[in-house]
């Protein structure tokens, strides 16, 4: 999870994002292998998590797998702000 979290905060995903709507293909490319990394890190999780959360393990498994972004945005809510 670290290691992840440090690819994301030195690649910003976000930021290659902004740059491939505006027509840079190397952005693009890079984009696609930053988030192809996250994808085989997500799936790694789920079937490490499997043993002490199966429930969620299989959540995660099933979205990765359906790639529905709805059941995605379910499985990581964000709270409510006061």
């Amino acid at each position: 999870m670290d290691e992840g979290n440090r690819l994301v905060a030195i690649t910003r995903p976000w930021q290659l994002a902004k740059a491939e709507e505006s027509g840079d293909v190397d952005a693009a490319a890079a984009l696609d292998q930053v988030l192809s990394v996250l994808l085989v890190a997500c799936r790694l999780l789920a079937r490490e998590l499997k043993p002490f959360l199966p429930a969620a393990s299989e959540r995660i498994a099933r979205a990765l797998t359906e790639r529905d972004p709805q059941l995605g945005r379910r499985l990581f809510t964000k709270p409510n702000s006061p």
